[in-house]
């Protein structure tokens, strides 16, 4: 019969951990697979601009935009109040990460960023520089931001 020792527990154990914090590191997209953190996907028009309903962005909170492409990152659409909309990346400035809405605010599921959903400000780090802003523009029932 085969014991398992106390230091062999608490070396798989250790490796273990070192596996799961090496994982939340990873800077390519921040989430698990499938794992949307309330993200929503935009249509593209023939210009090229992405656009979102605005009916998917909640009053007082925010919304995740997976582009899909690297030439147009993750964008954070948010509505401070009734009819007012503002963008901004969704790309943790701390390691590149990809942010999630959470209500008023974005936080980044690698290192524990947060930012303000409604002005891009770092509001706890490690991150310290804001999230760049965004153009959006309201086009009847539809947001559109990029290209």
């Amino acid at each position: 019969m085969s014991q398992l020792t106390r230091r062999a527990a608490l070396s798989l154990t250790a490796a273990g951990a070192a596996a799961v914090s090496l994982a939340a590191c990873s800077p390519t997209n921040g989430q698990a697979p499938g794992d949307t953190g309330g993200a929503v996907t935009p249509t593209k028009d023939a210009t090229g601009k992405l656009s979102v309903a605005a009916s998917k962005v909640p009053v007082g909170g925010s919304v995740v935009v997976q582009t899909g492409s690297q030439s147009d990152p993750a964008v954070a659409l948010a509505q401070p109040k009734s009819g007012q909309f503002v963008a901004h990346t969704a790309v943790c400035t701390h390691q590149g990460c990809v942010v999630a809405a959470a209500g008023a605010e974005l936080h980044c599921p690698c290192h524990g960023s947060k930012f303000d959903a409604f002005t891009g400000k770092a509001i706890h780090g490690p991150a310290s520089l804001p999230l760049d802003e965004v153009t959006v523009t309201v086009n009847g029932d539809n947001l559109e931001f990029g290209a």
